[in-house]
């Protein structure tokens, strides 16, 4: 096995058996905490009533408190490895996620990560479904992404990852909240010229992370009399 994520590695936190025995089971027994909990079991539900495999949670992360929610597209094969939505996975856009992190100064623990569409769309164990198009689980996944932000009582922002989860967070049930679109962390879109901003994408991406926490930082301070 390969050490992708090497930011996670050197911080302790990163998820895979092989490298870090004990890491995954350790973060699973976790998903009971209070501010993780009552997304675990939304994302239970969410399995349970679409038949879909639906990852966990992080958490690491903000949990019900998080006040920034990074989406990405859908899971891929994340049941496969890990089974959390975490920039600690053992991959490199996990990896370059972290270095946003540490770029921009924000704080994992204000955050959540998480996908516009909860399940895998290309998933060949449901590759019998009639209609299995982008489009028509962006749109499924609609009453999911509500039921999502409802369970936020301090998100302020919405962080659209890429061109595909902005186009599925469109067709899903765009919601009344601040958004802030920025290319993909993967390191193709990463090292590549950003045509939206005109600049390279690790560039418009970290500038992303850094707006979510002035408004995160803005929302903290305290009003003017």
């Amino acid at each position: 096995m390969t050490v992708f994520n090497r930011l996670a590695w050197q911080n302790g936190t990163l998820l895979d058996e092989r490298e870090r025995p004990g890491s995954i089971a350790e973060r699973r027994a976790q998903l009971d905490r209070a501010h993780i909990g009552p997304l675990h079991a939304w994302a239970t539900s969410v399995a349970e009533r679409t038949g879909e495999k639906v990852p966990a949670f992080d958490p690491r992360s903000g949990g019900i408190q998080a006040q920034v929610l990074f989406l990405l597209q859908d899971p891929s094969a994340v049941a496969d490895g890990s089974g959390f939505i975490s920039i600690d996975n053992n991959d490199q856009t996990a990896h370059n996620c972290t270095k946003a992190y540490e770029a921009s100064g924000l704080d994992y623990q204000r955050a959540l990560h998480w996908n516009v569409i909860p399940w895998w769309v290309k998933d060949p164990d449901q590759a019998h479904q009639p209609r299995r198009t982008f489009q028509a689980q962006a749109h499924r996944a609609g009453t999911y992404l509500v039921e999502l932000v409802g369970l936020l009582p301090n998100l302020e922002l919405v962080v659209l990852l890429g061109k595909e989860a902005q186009r599925a967070w469109d067709a899903a049930a765009p919601l009344p909240i601040a958004t802030v679109r920025c290319p993909h962390p993967s390191n193709l879109a990463w090292n590549r010229l950003d045509q939206a901003s005109g600049r390279i994408g690790r560039e418009a991406t970290i500038g992303a992370f850094r707006r979510a926490k002035e408004v995160i930082e803005s929302a903290d301070a305290p009003e003017r009399v």
